[in-house]
């Protein structure tokens, strides 16, 4: 089991509200669709050794960036949003194969005060593929989330 810390927020959304996550969603994969040279970053992976990240934090409600080593870093596009994911919960993974974060790979998200117990009645996200990006890449999905 994997355990890292991640943000639980509400979930009353206003129809303005819901239009800025969508146009947010889709600057953010507007950024992600920019294809580097597997030669400098790597392909587009299904898994994740747990040796090959260092760390991981949301990116909004549909990304989560993994930090790894030789400055590699990958984020992973979710199956779809995962309420309560933002930077401040604790984010608790059992991997389908050992040692690894595959696609598919379903997760809860509860808040760092709750115990650990309480996620077998959070909601259950699931990881979609670990995409490989470049520092600018993840430096203009920052400021993109920063205007919401």
């Amino acid at each position: 089991m994997v355990a890292s810390l991640l943000a639980l927020t509400g979930c009353a959304t206003s129809p303005e509200d819901e239009q800025r996550r969508k146009d947010m969603e889709a600057d953010v994969d507007d950024i992600l669709s920019f294809v580097h040279d597997p030669a400098e970053v790597g392909e587009i992976r299904n898994c994740l050794s747990e040796s090959e990240f260092r760390s991981y934090r949301a990116l909004g409600r549909r990304h989560l960036l993994f930090e790894g080593r030789q400055n590699r870093q990958w984020v992973n596009v979710l199956r779809g949003r995962c309420p309560g994911l933002d930077d401040d919960s604790v984010f608790i993974v059992e991997p389908n194969v050992a040692g690894r974060l595959c696609d598919m790979d379903r997760f809860s998200v509860v808040d760092r005060f709750d115990s650990i117990a309480s996620a077998r009645t959070a909601p259950m996200c699931v990881l979609g593929e670990f995409r490989p990006v470049v520092e600018t890449q993840v430096r203009a999905i920052e400021d993109r989330l920063e205007m919401r």
